[in-house]
Formats: C-alpha cells, sequence, structure tokens
C-alpha cells in the first residue's frame, strides 16, 4: 500500500514539474488590430491574435505593442462560451536590441540578393551588347563584300536579303530583351534604395557609410583574380561592429504583455484586448450647403481623425465618442470664501498669480480634451447610440488610417432641413462696427449628435463663401450661421450732430447730445429682412443719466430680451424689412447729462 502511495505521490509530482516546464516557456503571439474607438482626447485599441491553449496553466507573451500605451487601462477577454479565465495580465517594456539587429541583418541580406540579381542581369546586357557588336561585324562584311560583287560580278540579292532579315529580326529580339532588363532593373534600384534608406534610419549614418564602404571593397575584390585583401577597411567594419553592439544608441522599445490563462480544455481561441493611448483625437467640422432658390439647408458632419501612433491602423472598425475619458475623476472641493482687508500691493501680486493659474489650468483643460435626412444608396450611414456618459458614432465602412502628421477627413453623416422646419434665412448688420451685411441662417441643430465645437466650410448655391467656427452646439439648440457678406446691401451709422444743450439745464449740469442715424439700403431684387444690432450708451453712475430721444423705430424689448446680458450692456436690436432698391433710416438722439464737476470716460 505504501508502495502505491510513493508511486501515485511520484506521479504527482511529475505532473506538477511537467506543468511547470510548459508554462516557463511562454508561447509568443502577434496580434492585430481590429477596432479602434476614438474619443476627442485619445483613442481605444482593440487588437485580437490566436493562441493554443493546453489544459491547464498557460503563459503567453503578446508582442509588437506600441510604447505608448498607457497600461493602467488594459484589458483582455476570451469568448464568452470558452471554458477558461485570464488569471493575470502584465504589461512589460522590451528594448528591441535583438529585433533592430535581426532587421539589420535582414536588410543587408536582402540588398546582398538584390544585387547578386542585379549583378545578372548586368551580365545578361553585357552579353547582349557583345551580340549587338556581333550583329555590326556581320552587316559591315556584308557591305564591304556587296561593294566588291557589284565590281566583279553579278551580285547574290538573295543572300544579302536573307542576311538583312536575320540581322533585323535578331536585332529586334535584342532590343526587346535589354528594355526588358533596363525595367528589372529600374524596379531593383526603388528596392535597393528603399532598404538602403531603411538601414542608414535604423543603424545610423556612420554604420551606413561604413557598410557602403565595405560592400564596394568585397564587390571590387571578388571580380578580381587576385586574393582578397580587406586591411585598408578594417576600421569600417570596427566601425560597423562598435555601433551594432552599441546597446544605448538611439534603440526603440514596445511593450509587451504577459498573459496567464488557465484552460480547461486544450485548443486554440481568439484572445481579445484593449488598451487606451494618446497621440491621436478626433474633431467634427462640418460642410453647410445653403440654397436660398431652395429654401434649404444641407449640413454635413465629417470627422477629422489625428493619429501619430507609430502605426498605422489598416481595414479596421472605427467608431467615434463625444467623450474624453480623464486619467483621474473626482468631484472638486469647496474653497472657503474668506473676506479680509485689502493690502493693495501684495493683493495685485497675488490677483496677478491667481490669474496666471487660471490660465495655466485653462490649457491644460484644452490640452487634455485635445491630448428624415437623405441617404445616398450606395453609401452605408452612420449608426448613432448612447455609451456610457457620452454618444458614439459607429462608421459603416471598414477604414484604413495612416500614422502621419495630418488629419484624415471621415464622412459622419448629412442632414437636411427646409425653410418652415428649423431654418430662416435673413441678414445681420453691426453698422457702427464696419457696416457690412451678413447673410445669415437661423436654425437648430435638429441632428442625433452635438455640435462639437469645429470649423465649417460654408457654400450658398453650390459657391464656397469661406469658413466659420461652430461653437458646442447641444441637440435642439438654435444656433446662428455666418453664410457670408452681401454684396447688394449695405448700411452706415452716422453721427450727424453732437452739440451741448444748454436751453433747460439748470444748476451746475451739462447735457450732451449726440444726434445718429443709421441707414439701410437694398440694391438686391428681393425683399430683405435685416437685423441692425446699434449700442446706446449706458451709465454706471449714478451721477450721469442717460436718454434715448426722438426715436424714429422701435427696438426689440420683450421680457425674454431684457434679461440677457446684451440687452443690459446697451445692445439693442432693430428688425426691418426693406423692398428692393429702397432704403430705411433709423434716426434717434443720446442724451447724456451729469453735474459740472465732474469728469466722464466715453464721451465721444
Amino acid at each position: 500500500m505504501k508502495r502505491i502511495s510513493g508511486i501515485i505521490m511520484l506521479l504527482v509530482l511529475f505532473t506538477v514539474l511537467n506543468d511547470s516546464m510548459l508554462t516557463s516557456a511562454p508561447s509568443t503571439v502577434n496580434s492585430k488590430i481590429t477596432a479602434v474607438k476614438l474619443y476627442t482626447n485619445r483613442a481605444e485599441i482593440t487588437r485580437v491574435c490566436r493562441i493554443k491553449l493546453v489544459t491547464g496553466s498557460n503563459t503567453i507573451l503578446i508582442e509588437g505593442l506600441p510604447d505608448n500605451m498607457i497600461d493602467w487601462s488594459a484589458r483582455g477577454m476570451l469568448p464568452e462560451k470558452y471554458n477558461g479565465r485570464i488569471v493575470s495580465l502584465e504589461i512589460m517594456r522590451q528594448a528591441l536590441i535583438e529585433k533592430k539587429k535581426k532587421r539589420i541583418h535582414d536588410i543587408e541580406k536582402k540588398l546582398e540578393e538584390l544585387r547578386d540579381r542585379d549583378a545578372e542581369l548586368a551580365d545578361d546586357m553585357t552579353n547582349i551588347r557583345q551580340q549587338e557588336i556581333f550583329l555590326d561585324s556581320i552587316v559591315e562584311f556584308t557591305k564591304n563584300t556587296a561593294s566588291k560583287e557589284l565590281e566583279t560580278r553579278i551580285p547574290q540579292t538573295g543572300l544579302w536579303s536573307g542576311t538583312m532579315d536575320y540581322v533585323s529580326s535578331k536585332r529586334k529580339q535584342l532590343l526587346t530583351a535589354s528594355r526588358s532588363i533596363q525595367k528589372k532593373r529600374r524596379a531593383l534600384a526603388e528596392d535597393i534604395q528603399k532598404l538602403e534608406f531603411e538601414l542608414s534610419q535604423l543603424a545610423g549614418t556612420s554604420y551606413y557609410s561604413s557598410y557602403k564602404k565595405l560592400n564596394m571593397a568585397v564587390d571590387k575584390n571578388t571580380r578580381s583574380s587576385m586574393i582578397q585583401q580587406y586591411g585598408d577597411f578594417t576600421d569600417s567594419y570596427a566601425e560597423m561592429e562598435r555601433t551594432i553592439k552599441n546597446e544605448s544608441s538611439g534603440v526603440a522599445t514596445e511593450k509587451r504583455i504577459m498573459l496567464n490563462i488557465y484552460s480547461a480544455v486544450e485548443g486554440e481561441t481568439d484572445f481579445t484586448f484593449s488598451y487606451l493611448i494618446p497621440d491621436t483625437y478626433w474633431q467634427m467640422t462640418y460642410d453647410f450647403r445653403a440654397s436660398r432658390n431652395d429654401n434649404s439647408i444641407e449640413v454635413i458632419l465629417y470627422a477629422d481623425v489625428y493619429q501619430k501612433t507609430g502605426e498605422d491602423w489598416e481595414n479596421i472598425d472605427l467608431s467615434l465618442s463625444t467623450g474624453a475619458p480623464q486619467n483621474s475623476i473626482a468631484i472638486p472641493a469647496i474653497p472657503p470664501w474668506y473676506l479680509k482687508k485689502r493690502e493693495s500691493y501684495r493683493a495685485d501680486y497675488e490677483g496677478a498669480s491667481g490669474m496666471s493659474n487660471y490660465k495655466a489650468k485653462k490649457a491644460e483643460a484644452a490640452t487634455d480634451r485635445n491630448s428624415d435626412q437623405e441617404q445616398d444608396d450606395f453609401i452605408p450611414q452612420a449608426t448613432i447610440q448612447t455609451s456610457g456618459l457620452f454618444l458614439e458614432v459607429k462608421i459603416p465602412v471598414k477604414q484604413t488610417i495612416e500614422s502621419a502628421n495630418r488629419y484624415q477627413k471621415k464622412l459622419i453623416k448629412s442632414y437636411s432641413f427646409r425653410s418652415g422646419k428649423g431654418l430662416k434665412y435673413y441678414y445681420k448688420t453691426v453698422p457702427d462696427s464696419s457696416g457690412r451685411v451678413y447673410l445669415m441662417a437661423k436654425t437648430s441643430n435638429q441632428t442625433e449628435l452635438p455640435w462639437l465645437g469645429g470649423e465649417a466650410q460654408v457654400f450658398l448655391e453650390n459657391e464656397f463663401i469661406g469658413r466659420v467656427q461652430i461653437p458646442d452646439t447641444s441637440v435642439g439648440k438654435e444656433e446662428e450661421l455666418v453664410l457670408g457678406v452681401s454684396q447688394e446691401i449695405t448700411a452706415k451709422k452716422e453721427l450727424v450732430k453732437k452739440y451741448e444743450d444748454k436751453s433747460g439745464v439748470f444748476g451746475g449740469k451739462r447735457r450732451m447730445v449726440y444726434s445718429y442715424t443709421i441707414t439701410v439700403e437694398n440694391n438686391s431684387r428681393e425683399t430683405a429682412e435685416i437685423l441692425i444690432l446699434d449700442n446706446f450708451p449706458v451709465s454706471q453712475n449714478d451721477d450721469i443719466k442717460v436718454e434715448i430721444e426722438k426715436l424714429s423705430a422701435q427696438y426689440q424689448q420683450d421680457e425674454a430680451t431684457k434679461k440677457t446680458t446684451e440687452y443690459r450692456q446697451g445692445i439693442r436690436r432693430f428688425s426691418v424689412s426693406v423692398t428692393p432698391g429702397a432704403k430705411r433710416e433709423i434716426t434717434y438722439d443720446a442724451v447724456i447729462t451729469f453735474d459740472k464737476e465732474i469728469n466722464v470716460d466715453g464721451l465721444r
């Protein structure tokens, strides 16, 4: 019985040791990017790899991950129905010294093969030239023979004709073969140049210079009939060896995932994992295509994708999120509200410091953010859904996005609105500023997505008008879009008269009167609805009184308007309708009364 127990113990020990041996050498695999979810400040990369598992514990090493991946964001997943569990997932950084050496060796070996093929083609060109020289000698011999025969006997024209046909046919074959060889050598030259450039970038200019010198020496020696000598190139060889053995010389690093999986069965399965990565984001851009003829406007949403992660995303599922994940989320603390006596120099200094900190925090926040429609039958439509706290756009077509220092534009979706259904055209002017009259479109965001702040290209009747900035606009919110400057409608504000009115003023008071005229002229063929913005003076002191007299038109003053900051600042809105070829004037006097003893800032 004891003997049987001992045998069982040995078997168990052997099994444990066997499992340990199996798991001590990890199985190395590579992965492929299958999907990317872009946020406005980074991206979530999803990769898939095929792994082989044995029953029990399995150690797997996934190589080739970008060095700037965010370690804490990595997470893995087995298929839902697979009978196994992820025991651990560890991120490691690995210097690519051996990979670098291997790649250098592979490039040099490939260059050697290409040069051997080029040498064979060069030999073929030499043979062709020798054959062409031989044909030239036949032509010269025939020419001399023909001249003699013409002098002494009846010429053998049949022989001459056969010779000429042979030479012509053979020369044509040689020329065709020559062009074919030249084409192959050009293709080889391109491949050689690309590999040599990669070698110089990977190993450095010093290594590449030594490599070229030594390579030329090898070519020269191997073509010579004498014994090969390389004494003059020992320094070049030594320089190459020093460079390749210097492990601290610009060696790149990569991340790896060391994965431990316990599997209840033996077999193959897909392993999916994801992580966040910086140096990539997206921003929303727009095309606004307006038409007054159709009373319509088409809003086309695009995503400008920026990705410089160091690897291309080839044939991936792309989705866009309106969110910006944060590294740390915390509710801000409420600061105490202290009152204290002002100490002028110190208070001013602290105030400046506080403003500096505010600007720095604002810049940091900006950096963190950056770190019923007509459908085209042949273009699948993007789908929009809620994902957590954000909205997510799924692009329906597989995408390829290169790693490059530029934006790459991707269509999201287009929407069309018509007048009476969330669209109104009108004109807007601020005559006190520039006198320009702008064509405007007032619409609401009737799309499924909030409009993120970005640039819009504006088209009117398919004519490019210019670019405008679109602010953040939530779904359902109204927004005014500037479509361009009108060339046919003008506006101006004139100070017609300025004087001090002394009649009816008693005591130590002064009364300043400013008489203004605003003129709007419509030279277009249509009646224009024009919104005029003007600025009335606003008193910030009880000793200064402002009155508007002789006003020829009524401005907007409903309850909602009066509550706006714009209204409290003295900005008034006049809405006028001007028929074709007509003018419209608004006149008023701005009367300012104040004590003679005080000085008033802001008088014109």
